[in-house]
């Protein structure tokens, strides 16, 4: 049953109602709300039929729990008689005790408020004497102060301290005592106050300097500790940096003491770094002191004192060595700060020290002075633009560092110049290692476009190969094999230079540029093969003069190949002697089977087109020999090989040959296009003829 429905038990009711019998005794039971939620189970004549039969259950239920309890029903009026003189006569009772009630209920409201007014006037007396208490303390702690502080100066050094830190303790009771009865506190008392206040700094001061001068280390210490329980920690600093640190850099940070120094900036430095061994280098031991540890708020000499002064001279007399115009001697001084930064972190004494060092504004700053934007664009218009303008039109030969072309090589070092000492800045890496796959993509473009330039062959038909562009190609061949595999050591280099989170990011960002490079490979081969076949193709043309040799010349049947395979058999074995020197077998199998692929589909069309040629030929003798048959029926039977049968055999003879020719280059001639239909072709062709 629902958490609100009550104990009262309802009959069951039939299956099959379109509402729960238990939603009529819910204590928030809503005709309205009941209707509105079933108005999508049932229609409303359904709900009425239905709360009909319900309705008759419930009557059945009634008629028989009256028949159950008929007797209580019966005797129910009977109980009731008499019953209304009782409650009149309890009723007087009653209303008195109420009054009584009353009555003690203001009783205890009045003495209420009279307790409530008595301790309101306790409070307002305890918070007065409270704050005449504090009051009497600010006038006892004035004077306590006011007597310490004038004994303090008739005192030798080291009872001063110990004075001073009496005085401290009585100052920070007293600024207590005065900020809890700041409203008694007089205008006088408050200048007395302010007085005293300034005397008792005044004099830890001046023991704070006196102690550093004689080097006295442990009331040092005690000097720190006595301003750090006033809160001068940042006071104390900024005091130490002007009066301290300030004067000794002055003669060091300028103009004339860079010019004056032989080392430059590095000799600057290394006179910063001096002063802060030898005459700073209490004030670092005592900050760092174990007694200063514990403390919340701890003194930091190194970076808000000595760092910050450093840099705003740095910045304000010093501005020049930012200047970026010249990049060796920006390099240089870049390169010394950064050294300057690292030694300076090694005084540092934990990494937290180091992470606050790089967090003040100051080092932040100073980051942002060394224009290092500029810098790179100088070094870009250095680098790859002296690059650029080595690269020429054709490929100049001049061997240097395993390279046999003056492109590579200056390419090679236009590489390890962005990585060399006196040009790599850390914080340019990424930019670096950019201008480097820059310089690799140039390389694999420049390459790209001289095998573009090469690709056509003239319109004019050449009469012998170009062995200066058949070099070239072989030369760009090797030398971008010589790169590529210069690129693992190139790796190792760069891999030293940068953090090692990194070193994943390059490999992985490196290996679309191998691609690139190797993808040179397939143009260059392109190349040759293009220039091998312009050539070729001129020999190949000459399979349509071998009619014209056998054509009633009565010459014996064919047993060499013509003169073009002989030809073009010599110039590959040429090729083949002078390649074989420079470039790798693997590479060399692979041009000599994309020349063949080329050139057979060409050869396939001239032997094609010679045996389509002898083949008519023949039909019209045959036809011409029959009409002279019909006019002279002679016997004229002129059996044996015919001229068009040598020529065929003269085909068969070149194809063979031409394929022996593959075989010994190491060419797969079943995967040639076009070379086994073109040996079917020609052993068809001479398979009918009887040689006797």
């Amino acid at each position: 049953m629902d958490n609100d429905s009550n104990d009262f038990t309802l009959p069951p009711a039939p299956r099959g109602l379109c509402f729960d019998r238990n939603d009529f005794v819910k204590s928030n039971f809503s005709v309205d709300d009941f209707l509105s939620d079933h108005q999508n189970v049932a229609s409303l004549e359904t709900m009425r039929d239905d709360l009909g039969v319900y309705l008759k259950v419930l009557r059945l239920a009634m008629i028989e729990l009256i028949n159950k309890d008929y007797a209580n029903f019966v005797n129910l009026c009977a109980t009731l008689i008499g019953f209304d003189k009782a409650i009149v006569k309890i009723q007087v009772p009653l209303s008195q005790l109420n009054e009584e009630v009353l009555s003690v209920k203001q009783c205890l409201e009045d003495a209420m408020k009279e307790l409530s007014l008595w301790l309101n006037q306790r409070h307002v007396l305890i918070k007065k004497k409270q704050l005449l208490k504090y009051y009497s303390q600010t006038i006892n702690c004035l004077t306590t102060l006011e007597d310490i502080l004038n004994d303090i100066s008739d005192k030798q050094k080291h009872e001063q301290i110990i004075l001073a830190d009496r005085a401290a303790m009585q100052f920070n009771q007293l600024k207590f005592s005065v900020s809890k009865c700041d409203s008694l506190v007089k205008p006088e008392q408050k200048k007395q106050y302010n007085e005293v206040g300034r005397k008792l700094i005044q004099t830890l001061n001046e023991l704070l300097f006196y102690f550093w001068n004689e080097s006295n280390e442990e009331y040092l210490v005690k000097t720190l500790l006595t301003l750090t329980t006033l809160d001068r920690v940042t006071e104390t600093e900024m005091l130490i940096r002007k009066q301290a640190v300030a004067p000794l850099l002055q003669d060091l940070i300028n103009e004339p003491a860079l010019q004056r120094s032989k080392d430059g900036l590095q000799g600057v430095y290394k006179s910063i770094l001096s002063l802060l061994e030898n005459k700073l280098s209490l004030f670092i031991a005592v900050t760092q002191h174990s007694k200063l540890n514990f403390l919340t708020r701890r003194y930091n000499f190194l970076v808000n004192c000595f760092w910050c002064e450093v840099e705003n001279r740095l910045e304000v007399n010093l501005a020049s060595i930012f200047a970026p115009g010249n990049p060796q001697l920006f390099y240089r001084r870049y390169s010394d700060s950064m050294q300057f930064i690292t030694k300076l972190e090694d005084y540092c004494s934990n990494k937290e020290t180091i992470q606050v060092l790089h967090e003040t504004p100051e080092f932040k700053s100073f980051l942002r002075r060394w224009n290092l934007p500029v810098y790179f664009q100088i070094r870009f218009q250095e680098i790859a633009g002296g690059f650029e303008a080595s690269l020429k039109s054709m490929p100049t030969l001049e061997s240097n560092d395993d390279f046999i072309l003056l492109e590579t090589y200056k390419c090679w070092k236009a590489l390890q110049d962005c990585w060399s000492d006196g040009i790599y800045i850390e914080a340019l890496a990424h930019k670096f290692w950019k201008l480097s796959l820059q310089l690799l993509c140039r390389y694999a473009t420049w390459i790209t476009n001289i095998c573009a330039q090469q690709k056509f062959p003239s319109r004019q038909e050449p009469t012998c190969i170009n062995k200066n562009l058949i070099n070239n190609s072989i030369s760009l061949y090797v030398d971008s094999s010589t790169l590529a595999q210069k690129l693992t050591k190139f790796l190792e280099i760069i891999e030293s230079k940068i953090p090692n989170k990194c070193i994943d990011l390059v490999r992985e960002s490196l290996k679309p540029t191998e691609e690139l490079l190797q993808g040179t490979k397939n143009k260059i081969s392109e190349c040759i093969v293009n220039e091998l076949f312009a050539y070729f193709d001129v020999q190949l043309k000459q399979v349509s003069d071998i009619p014209r040799l056998y054509r009633k010349t009565n010459r014996s049947i064919p047993t060499k190949p013509c003169n073009y395979i002989d030809v073009i058999a010599k110039t590959m074995k040429e090729f083949s002697e002078d390649a074989t020197k420079a470039l790798d077998n693997s590479y060399l199998i692979h041009v000599y089977n994309m020349l063949f692929n080329v050139m057979t589909v060409s050869y396939y069309k001239y032997v094609e087109d010679v045996l389509v040629s002898v083949q008519k030929t023949e039909e019209s003798l045959r036809r011409l020999k029959q009409i002279r048959d019909m006019a002279s029926p002679q016997n004229n039977d002129t059996s044996g090989i015919t001229d068009g049968d040598k020529i065929r055999l003269q085909l068969n003879v070149d194809v063979v040959s031409y394929r022996k020719l593959a075989e010994s280059l190491l060419v797969n001639v079943n995967s040639v296009h076009k070379l086994t239909d073109l040996s079917s072709m020609v052993t068809d062709a001479v398979k009918n003829i009887n040689i006797k």
